[in-house]
């Protein structure tokens, strides 16, 4: 391959990976919001955290694949076309996502201090003053540790998620796993390699960035433990 040729799976590569990370980051995203809200709510009701720790390790147990039934029958058959095909593969990935956000949110919102509710309940502050206050940053440094997990495990089963197939009938969305399927399928083994080879450094350089993230979530948000104490004294005699 050479000339315009390369140049154009050049192109379709990047577009592809900037695809799935779009879909991976949202996927995260909305498992911290949806975790924000459900593990205030599990702290204040036991019944709701009785539930609410059960479907979390549903989700950490069971593998995306056993989620295929209810995409094909909601998501494929119920509402169809390109977007019940997009909600569908989004609610896989969302699967191998949520569980390790839910869980760090939730036991992050359980070691909150109850002097410190308590100190901005007698201030006045409601439920948005509380999360925005205290809950939220409380959250961050659990939320920094785990994105790394939850950015490999969201591109383990990308492959599966973004292709599928139901009998004779395949479903897909683009992205990188639909490309690499497509390119192993054609026999296109270069094109294979050269996507392989864009998807490690992508996944290098974002591993980078989010343990770079959690280190600085853990010195700003974290409690004066003796790790994030030792963690600033040497960025100090770094900087000197």
């Amino acid at each position: 391959m050479t000339g315009p040729g390369v140049s154009v799976i050049a192109v379709v590569i990047v577009l592809a990976l900037l695809a799935s990370t779009g879909r991976v980051f949202l996927t995260i995203g909305l498992a911290i919001v949806t975790g924000w809200l459900l593990g205030y709510l599990a702290i204040r009701s036991r019944g709701f955290e009785t539930v609410y720790v059960s479907i979390s390790e549903v989700f950490e147990s069971v593998p995306v694949i056993s989620f295929f039934p209810v995409v094909l029958i909601f998501f494929v058959d119920r509402i169809g076309g390109y977007l019940g095909v997009e909600l569908a593969v989004d609610f896989l990935v969302f699967t191998a996502v949520v569980w390790n956000i839910w869980m760090g949110i939730y036991q992050a919102f359980k070691t909150v201090p109850a002097a410190m509710v308590e100190a901005l309940e007698n201030m006045g502050y409601g439920f948005l003053g509380k999360m925005r206050r205290l809950y939220i940053p409380f959250s961050v440094p659990r939320i920094a540790a785990n994105l790394m997990p939850s950015f490999a495990d969201a591109y383990f089963y990308i492959t599966v998620s973004e292709v599928f197939s139901v009998g004779a009938t395949s479903h897909h969305v683009f992205g990188v796993g639909t490309l690499i399927s497509s390119y192993v399928s054609e026999g296109l083994y270069t094109c294979v390699y050269y996507s392989l080879a864009a998807l490690a450094v992508l996944v290098a350089g974002v591993t980078l960035g989010l343990r770079s993230f959690a280190n600085w979530a853990v010195a700003k948000y974290g409690l004066d433990t003796p790790m994030t104490l030792a963690r600033r004294r040497a960025r100090g005699r770094w900087r000197a």
